[in-house]
Order: C-alpha cells, then sequence, then structure tokens
C-alpha cells in the first residue's frame, strides 16, 4: 500500500491548524473580556464595603455625641427646674469630660 501525501492535503492541514488556533484565540479573548468586568466589579465592591464601613464607625461617633448632648442638657434642663441636682451635673460632667477625652 502506497502513501501519498499531495500539497493539497497539507495545505488543507495548514489551514485547519489555523483554523482550530483562531478558534482557540477567539475564545481566550472572550474568557478575558468576561472575567475582567468580574475583576472590576469585585474591586468597586471592596471599594464600596471599605466606604460603608468607614461611615458606619462614622456614624456611630456621631450617635454617641448626641446622646452625651441630650444628656447633658437633660442635666441642665432638670438642675434649671427644680434647682438642684449640683451631683448629677457634676456626674455629667465627668462623663462629659471622659468622653471627649477618649474621642
Amino acid at each position: 500500500m502506497d502513501f501519498t501525501i499531495t500539497s493539497g492535503q497539507i495545505f488543507a492541514f495548514c489551514s485547519f491548524i489555523a483554523a482550530v488556533w483562531a478558534v482557540v484565540k477567539i475564545a481566550i479573548e472572550i474568557f478575558k473580556e468576561i472575567t475582567k468586568g468580574d475583576k472590576e466589579l469585585k474591586i468597586k465592591v471592596e471599594e464600596h464595603e471599605v466606604k460603608l464601613r468607614h461611615d458606619n464607625e462614622r456614624l456611630i461617633t456621631i450617635e454617641d455625641s448626641t446622646k452625651m448632648i441630650m444628656k447633658g442638657m437633660s442635666v441642665l434642663i432638670n438642675h434649671n427646674l427644680t434647682g438642684n441636682g449640683i451631683d448629677k451635673m457634676k456626674e455629667a460632667r465627668d462623663e462629659l469630660q471622659e468622653f471627649l477625652i477618649n474621642k
């Protein structure tokens, strides 16, 4: 049995390899494009998580400050109404000073 290879067969084989290579290359580019969007989205989500955490900490600080202000105002109103409560005012002053020092 004779086995002969013609130039047409060589050309067809090379064309087949080139076609497969082109399909693989396109598939790789599509995969990279899909994963690129995913990576960008993950980065954005991480940035937003950091900002939300920072905002949450800031809001907690603001709430604590507001509580201290309201407590001080309550003590002042109580003292103004009753004329007493100096001990409560001293206690509130000490708590306010401690809060400001720790802040």
